[in-house]
Formats: C-alpha cells, sequence, structure tokens
C-alpha cells in the first residue's frame, strides 16, 4: 500500500488527460493548484516550481513514461504532490503518459527519498500503470494507487 503516496494525492491534485507545452508548463500548471491550496503564496509557487525545474536541470526525472519532477523546498512544511495521466503523452514531444511532481520540506530529506521511493516502486509496476491508464476520474487514479 502507497500510505505517504495516497495521502499527498489526495490533498494534492490529481488529473486525467491532462496535457501542457512542455515539462515546465505541465510542472507548473499541475503543482500550482496544490500549493495554491495548502497556502503557499503565488511569488513562492514560482520559487519552488524554479527549483524543480533546476533539479530537472541536473538530470532529468524522466524514464520512458514516467516523470518524477521534483525538489525540496524550505516554503513548505509538508509534502505537496500534484498526479496526471494522459493516454498520449503529457506534453509535447515526449513520450510521459504519468507525472508526479512534487515538493518536501528541505530539512526532511529522508521523507523524500521515501517518498520518492515509494513513488517509484509504484510506477515501475506495469499492470499497475495499465490500471492507472484505465483510470477516468481523479479518484480512479487515486484509488488505483491506494491498491497497489
Amino acid at each position: 500500500m502507497s500510505e505517504r503516496l495516497t495521502k499527498a494525492l489526495e490533498a494534492g491534485a490529481v488529473r486525467v488527460g491532462f496535457e501542457a507545452a512542455d515539462l515546465a508548463n505541465a510542472v507548473r500548471d499541475l503543482l500550482s493548484p496544490a500549493l495554491a491550496a495548502h497556502g503557499i503564496a503565488r511569488e513562492r509557487i514560482d520559487d519552488i516550481v524554479g527549483a524543480i525545474l533546476k533539479r530537472e536541470e541536473t538530470g532529468t526525472t524522466c524514464s520512458g513514461a514516467v516523470a518524477l519532477p521534483h525538489a525540496r523546498s524550505a516554503e513548505v512544511q509538508t509534502i505537496i504532490a500534484a498526479f496526471a495521466t494522459n493516454e498520449r503523452a503529457i506534453y509535447g514531444g515526449s513520450d510521459v503518459r504519468f507525472m508526479l511532481t512534487f515538493v518536501s520540506p528541505q530539512d526532511a530529506p529522508a521523507e523524500h527519498l521515501r517518498f520518492l521511493s515509494e513513488a517509484a516502486k509504484v510506477f515501475r509496476n506495469d499492470a499497475t500503470l495499465d490500471k492507472l491508464l484505465g483510470a477516468r476520474t481523479a479518484n480512479e487514479l487515486v484509488d488505483v494507487i491506494r491498491a497497489s
């Protein structure tokens, strides 16, 4: 069971059929509503998204159909995540059909790594990926992850 991941997604943003022009817009458009819902100010959201994109520059977190763009930030007190699927591609010129983007507290590196590890386990299971692509609502996506 993916407790950390499920908990973060229940409090975050989950989208089916999500599309964006590129990776930067995908991270921004997907994660910003979750950050705002947690009371993060607009200028801080820009800083957090920038940190995620800077982290991506050092080594991409996109691997085949799955992207896990993430960073740590002093701006958050808990892990804030957003998840999306798209049967075709989440953003142009990519094969990415699943994106989990998240930010965790700067002073919680162990929790960050546990969350990332849990996510990686969920998204490397082909049967789970097939079920996620078959989901038609945000609740169905969370239910698939909860059951994985």
